[in-house]
């Protein structure tokens, strides 16, 4: 037999040979649920030190989980007390300035007021009074012009400084308040908050770490650390690595399986096929193709988060398979 033949023989085996079934591996999700993030730092991994107990219910806008905001929370009372103290010390300051520009206002009254009277004085003709009172009455003039201009000045310089103080107060205080208005969002992005009422189901870590995520868990920024789930609906996502993509499509039949249900079988139907696969670095080099699973939950006692075993046989395989049944 020759070398061609023998490519042939073997391409025609390939061609009859039937298909195998695809074997999947997937986790029950619950489709009316708030996936609970954990929030971003500057550190990673991040340890949760709060995180509503596994079960229980919450309601809108309760705080559901929290990591360590670090130096933050500490810094909001401190930076709040500078903020009252600089605003008390400013309202200090600025009053002592204000009574030294109300001095320097009067001074000026008193000064023009000499200088009035020594305009006068010096409007007298010289040959009504002696040379040296006419003397002395121009002197006073000069003195006192200069007096008015001098206490003018200091006036001006007095308002000036009550204007800069009160500035500086205000660009005191608005950094400050930046200041705390920084802190405190870091605390708030620290925090995740129910945004719908219903269950806390905890998550599983998916790196090294490994195990379930409690209060005391340590896990990575930005990832799945549990849900609320605010209803009964559920269905399966599942992941299928590249080689099995073309064995599946849209609406296909499936089988279901439970770890946590050992026994039960369970028909589902391929609802959603991801248009490119995705790492997943946990699991090692491959890639994988996403896949959203509907199926009848009514029935089945399912938690977010059990795992699930997804059998999908070619067409022809599934539909000997219920002509047999």
């Amino acid at each position: 037999m020759t070398r061609s033949s023998r490519a042939v023989l073997a391409a025609l085996a390939l061609a009859v040979a039937p298909a195998q079934a695809v074997v999947l591996t997937g986790e029950v999700r619950a489709i009316d649920a708030q996936l609970i993030l954990t929030p971003q730092s500057n550190s990673s991994p991040v340890v949760i030190r709060y995180y509503v107990p596994e079960g229980e219910r919450v309601k809108k806008g309760d705080v559901v989980l929290r990591i360590d905001p670090g130096q933050s929370a500490s810094r909001i009372p401190d930076l709040e007390a500078q903020i009252e103290q600089g605003r008390a010390k400013d309202a200090k300051d600025v009053a002592e300035l204000q009574v030294k520009a109300v001095e320097a206002e009067m001074a000026l009254v008193d000064a023009e007021a000499e200088l009035a009277t020594a305009k006068l004085d010096a409007t007298i003709p010289p040959d009504l009074i002696s040379g040296l009172d006419y003397d002395r009455h121009q002197g006073e003039l000069d003195r006192t012009t200069r007096e008015v201009a001098l206490k003018r000045k200091e006036l001006d310089a007095a308002r000036i400084a009550v204007q800069r103080r009160i500035e500086d107060g205000r660009l005191q205080i608005e950094k400050l308040v930046l200041q705390r208005d920084y802190h405190a969002a870091l605390v708030r992005t620290s925090e995740v908050v129910a945004d719908r009422d219903g269950v806390v189901v905890h998550g599983f870590n998916n790196n090294w770490i490994g195990g379930r995520i409690d209060e005391g868990s340590s896990t990575m920024p930005g990832s799945k650390a549990g849900e609320v789930v605010s209803s009964g609906r559920m269905n399966v996502r599942a992941w299928a690595l590249e080689p099995d993509r073309r064995g599946l499509a849209v609406g296909q039949p499936v089988e279901l399986t439970f770890d946590a249900l050992p026994g039960r079988k369970v028909p589902g139907k391929i609802e959603f096929i991801s248009g490119a696969p995705d790492r997943r670095p946990e699991w090692g080099e491959g890639r994988y193709f996403t896949l959203d699973i509907t199926l009848d939950s009514a029935a089945l006692s399912l938690m977010p988060g059990m795992s699930v075993r997804v059998v999908a046989r070619p067409p022809a395989a599934a539909a000997g398979k219920e002509n047999a049944r």
